[in-house]
């Protein structure tokens, strides 16, 4: 009897474990739905450095790490070598939400800017993340898209993104940053945002269509671009009319980064005219005050 009794018991407790057991699997895995990416080429410290920026712990997250071939595969078609660099360095952390559109955020990142890179991941097909591009130096970002995407996919709400989607955007991205350097970064995402809306929307038949596209937006913006300009928007937008993309499933996106680009650019120019107007006044209190 005595015996009976222990094996109950012992059974029991099995059963306990059993239960236990992946509940506490669960537990530790709960934000196994964040992802960080890490540049391979960033030391130990450096990396730990990025985790708490990001405010996660390895236990917290699923954390992967980028290395500069990765990088080339996306961007040796669309960037110079100079622009790749050597060292994979731009850190990640991406968190698929169920809703709340693409929050994008950026820190150590000065060639390409979170509207840029938003743009690049609506072209990609993803709808709601919370997003964070990063490093522990300040560096170009051009690479950051890459850890994005590979962190998307690595997420358990994530999935596989068409690899030609990848190549798209990582062109829209770098064509973009070619162009805000020479119209400002905000303005450039307007312009690049705007084109794609039309394309995706008319669905040009052909290239001289898209150049038309392309052409009649930059006109509206006052633009006085090169035809190397023109031909490289052009070149992107038939790419990304080639993919088919669904004007009703992106509209609300579209519109709504339109939206806040006009609302930056608005308020980016208001800030230059009064920077003028006050540069302008002080010359002439100079003036006077040189006279008298």
């Amino acid at each position: 009897m005595k015996i009976k009794t222990i094996f109950t018991k012992l059974i029991v407790l099995l059963m306990a474990v059993c239960i236990i057991s992946p509940l506490s699997g669960n537990v530790v895995h709960a934000d196994a739905y964040k992802v960080v990416t890490l540049g391979g080429n960033l030391t130990d410290a450096q990396k730990e450095q990025m985790l708490k920026y990001f405010g996660v712990s390895r236990q917290e997250a699923n954390v992967i790490e980028v290395n500069i071939d990765e990088e080339k595969k996306y961007l040796s078609d669309v960037a110079s070598s100079d622009q790749i660099g050597t060292k994979s360095i731009s850190c990640a952390y991406v968190e698929p939400t169920s809703s709340g559109g693409l929050n994008v955020t950026t820190n150590n990142i000065y060639w390409v800017s979170s509207s840029m890179i938003k743009n690049a991941l609506i072209t990609a097909g993803i709808k709601n993340a919370n997003v964070k591009a990063a490093a522990p130096f300040n560096v170009s970002g051009t690479a950051a898209l890459t850890g994005i995407l590979k962190g998307f996919e690595n997420s358990s709400a994530g999935s596989k993104i068409d690899e030609n989607k990848k190549k798209v955007a990582n062109d829209e991205l770098m064509t973009t940053g070619d162009l805000g350097q020479k119209i400002g970064k905000d303005k450039a995402a307007g312009v690049v945002n705007d084109i794609k809306k039309q394309v995706i929307q008319d669905k040009p038949k052909d290239d001289a269509e898209v150049r038309k596209i392309v052409e009649n937006v930059t006109n509206n913006y006052n633009l006085n671009l090169s035809s190397q300009d023109i031909d490289k928007l052009t070149s992107l937008m038939n790419k990304i009319n080639g993919l088919n993309l669904n004007f009703g499933d992106l509209k609300g996106q579209l519109n709504d980064v339109s939206s806040k680009l006009k609302g930056a650019i608005g308020s980016e120019q208001a800030q230059q005219a009064k920077g003028f107007f006050s540069k302008f006044m002080d010359s002439i209190a100079n003036f006077f005050s040189n006279l008298f």
